[in-house]
């Protein structure tokens, strides 16, 4: 009997757990946007995206610590770690992160002018290699 009572608080445990982590990954999507601006439409494909993956994760937890039944006290856990998470963690993060921003604003030029000048490059000699074919292929 005290075996089936541990495998219920290690799968709070776990929920718990799962939540603090699903909530850490929906930052680091939240500092990803702050990095980069984002169209409402990429927004809503990275939410999609992520709340694919949740569901994923969520079934694949309680299918393998579960036997995929459903429990009150997991959901409980999962609300609970990202309500942890999001009330401890979250807040120094995302702190930082805001005070770190005009640094990388100011830093991105400096990084973005030397990709856009090899993509250039790299744009001009696609574009020759693209006319040099279509003047074989006309030649023939």
């Amino acid at each position: 009997m005290a075996w089936l009572i541990y495998d219920e608080v290690k799968l709070f445990g776990i929920c718990l757990l799962l939540g603090m982590i699903l909530a850490a990954v929906y930052d680091l999507f939240r500092i990803f946007r702050l990095l980069i601006c984002h169209s409402n439409l990429a927004v809503d494909l990275e939410d999609l995206i992520y709340w694919i993956i949740t569901a994923f994760l969520v079934f694949q937890t309680l299918f393998r610590y579960n036997q995929g039944a459903l429990r009150g006290y997991a959901f409980l856990g999962m609300v609970l770690g990202v309500i942890l998470y999001a009330l401890t963690i979250s807040r120094v993060f995302l702190f930082v992160i805001k005070k770190l921003l005009p640094f990388w604003n100011k830093g991105k030029n400096y990084v973005k002018i030397p990709f856009c000048k090899l993509l250039e490059v790299i744009r001009k000699a696609l574009k020759n290699i693209v006319l040099e074919v279509k003047m074989a292929i006309k030649g023939r």
